[in-house]
């Protein structure tokens, strides 16, 4: 239902507004209630529906035009993008999915959130970046 709602109003907050559906939807186990409590409390409205555009399909990437490499990073236990969905957006960039185990959505919010940057910040000094 709450999918639904979200679709017809454009209002993203309907899905993730309440501390309960921001941990079903972002974040592990391994993150305290009070924590989540807290980051539920900060989100924000999408603008102008993007959020729903894009669970409908109606917004897709055009990896061609993209010519640089990507590191494509998903969560284990990421709740919002399936380990396929992450598979196919690493393929049609061309490049191979890592995931990180004990993760939701949100590493950056997550318990062990440094192997997160420690890994991006590897995969662009590798390029010299």
């Amino acid at each position: 239902m709450s999918f639904v709602r979200s679709t017809i109003t454009g209002k993203s907050l309907h899905l993730v507004g309440t501390p309960e559906r921001a941990r079903e939807h972002f974040y592990s186990a391994g993150v305290p209630d009070s924590e989540v409590v807290r980051y539920a409390a900060a989100l924000g409205e999408e603008h102008g529906g993007r959020l729903t555009l894009d669970l409908l399909g109606l917004n897709l990437p055009k990896p061609e035009r993209v010519t640089t490499p990507l590191l494509v990073l998903g969560a284990e236990l990421d709740a919002c993008v399936t380990e396929a969905e992450t598979q196919t957006t690493a393929r049609a960039y061309g490049t191979e999915a890592e995931f990180i185990p004990n993760m939701g959505h949100n590493m950056m919010l997550e318990p062990g959130w440094q192997s997160v940057a420690e890994r991006i910040d590897g995969w662009l000094t590798d390029r010299g970046l």
